[in-house]
């Protein structure tokens, strides 16, 4: 999924505010760490739907929660601490069961990420049609629909995670839920972080590092409350310098979220993509998912 020239255009969006990292979103990297990414662009829809439709019903709900079904981040450059970050939304698509965003972050005048974000409402454990007034209201501020990239070729269902054999148990805790007393958004995605980053011990060699380049989550059940926790992942395939890690998570045995991450393998000194050798695909290849 590529961005497209407009969305690295802050003139091209409907909505703005003004971000400011804090120490704690920092990771070991000492660059924004993803999952604060895309709490940004979490902050950036909520703000958006706040504005066009008031507080009541989006951001605490004991009935329809208005929930994503899919986000798929792109970090095009890495945010810093210390730097105010301008974020950009802009609605691109409403229909009876959903709605579309796009989010984009800017940073010293130049695009960091870009998320393509696919809302739905969710109620009595099944996605449901838009709340009518919602509905109304956002297909009165939809205007000229910009040009759309297709979405990755990455399909999830409630048993997506059965092939992936690195398999780790995982404690719930009080602050993953969110205002709704529901399993939390950033907390799908921390939970998959977590997934990725138990089951790639053997890229982790001096002189090189990580990366995330995308992540695609489809988001499938809000659980409450919660009991257990589990995660697994596999290797999905190899590029040159990249490669595809599909995540899954589970909460009282129900599957919660899956993932897509396209990582890339850098040179720490550097700061450039190096190659994957044979010998590093040979140390993951148990790692590899079914079929």
């Amino acid at each position: 999924m590529k961005t497209q020239p407009w969305q690295r255009d802050p003139e091209a969006y409907d909505f703005q505010f003004t971000i400011t990292p804090l120490f704690f979103h920092l990771d070991v990297e000492r660059h924004v760490n993803n999952v604060a990414v895309q709490s940004f662009h979490t902050e950036g829809r909520l703000r958006y739907l706040m504005n066009v439709s008031g507080a009541d019903g989006i951001w605490c709900s004991d009935q329809v929660l208005l929930r994503p079904r899919r986000t798929v981040t792109q970090f095009l450059e890495e945010t810093h601490y210390l730097t105010d970050v301008q974020c950009a939304v802009k609605l691109v698509a409403v229909d009876k069961d959903s709605c579309r965003f796009v989010i984009a972050l800017f940073q010293n005048g130049e695009c960091t990420s870009v998320q393509d974000c696919l809302m739905g409402a969710w109620r009595d454990g099944q996605w449901q049609p838009l709340p009518a007034s919602l509905f109304d209201t956002l297909s009165a501020r939809l205007g000229e629909v910009p040009e759309l990239a297709p979405w990755p070729d990455f399909e999830a269902g409630p048993e997506a995670d059965q092939g992936y054999p690195c398999r780790t148990p995982l404690e719930p805790r009080f602050i993953d839920q969110d205002t709704d007393r529901r399993l939390g958004e950033l907390t799908i995605a921390r939970y998959l972080e977590q997934s990725r980053v138990s089951s790639l011990d053997a890229m982790r060699l001096p002189g090189l590092g990580l990366l995330v380049a995308r992540i695609d989550i489809h988001y499938l059940d809000w659980p409450a409350p919660l009991h257990s926790a589990s995660l697994a992942t596999g290797i999905a395939g190899f590029g040159n310098s990249s490669f595809r890690v599909h995540s899954g998570a589970r909460v009282n045995d129900v599957l919660v979220g899956v993932c897509e991450s396209v990582m890339v393998l850098m040179n720490r000194e550097q700061r450039r993509p190096t190659p994957i050798d044979a010998a590093m695909r040979d140390a993951m290849a148990g790692s590899l998912v079914a079929g």
